[in-house]
């Protein structure tokens, strides 16, 4: 047998499963970080005034996507980083975006868009992870066969 690093040759196919995995959790998240990146480089959004909400609502419904796909990746790889961590980092993202709007024509930075992004995001990640426990419950007591 070959070892490299203590593993051996038959644990390759198995480290790019993992991979495939962390990609499969984490995938969305990052993709839809860069959707929230595109929109808040978009500038001046004042066209879309004819939007019968207000912007808080918006910010809110985009940062809970954000929740829902960070709730989804620890689903997928449970015990790779506390739920905590993964809210931090989330509003981290909420309080760069913001930054990011100091450089963009016709956008400002606002506490309350950013107040709005963590209130989304605890709120999608909360109800994601809370859906996904009842269904990870549930599959738990279809395989024991108990009720």
């Amino acid at each position: 047998k070959h070892c490299s690093r203590g593993r051996d040759r038959t644990d390759e196919p198995q480290e790019a499963d993992g991979w495939a995995s962390r990609l499969y959790a984490w995938g969305p998240a990052a993709i839809w970080a860069v959707v929230l990146f595109l929109l808040s480089a978009w500038p001046d959004p004042g066209g879309m005034s004819w939007v019968p909400i207000s912007d808080k609502v918006v910010h809110g419904c985009l940062y809970g996507v954000l929740g829902v796909t960070l709730a989804w990746g620890w689903y997928r790889a449970p015990g790779s980083l506390p739920h905590a961590l993964l809210l931090v980092m989330g509003a981290a993202y909420g309080l760069t975006d913001e930054w990011h709007q100091l450089f963009v024509p016709g956008r400002v930075a606002d506490a309350g868009d950013w107040l709005a992004d963590v209130g989304g995001l605890v709120t999608g990640y909360g109800t994601s992870t809370w859906l996904l426990g009842r269904k990870s419950d549930a599959a738990d007591v279809d395989t024991n066969g108990t009720t």
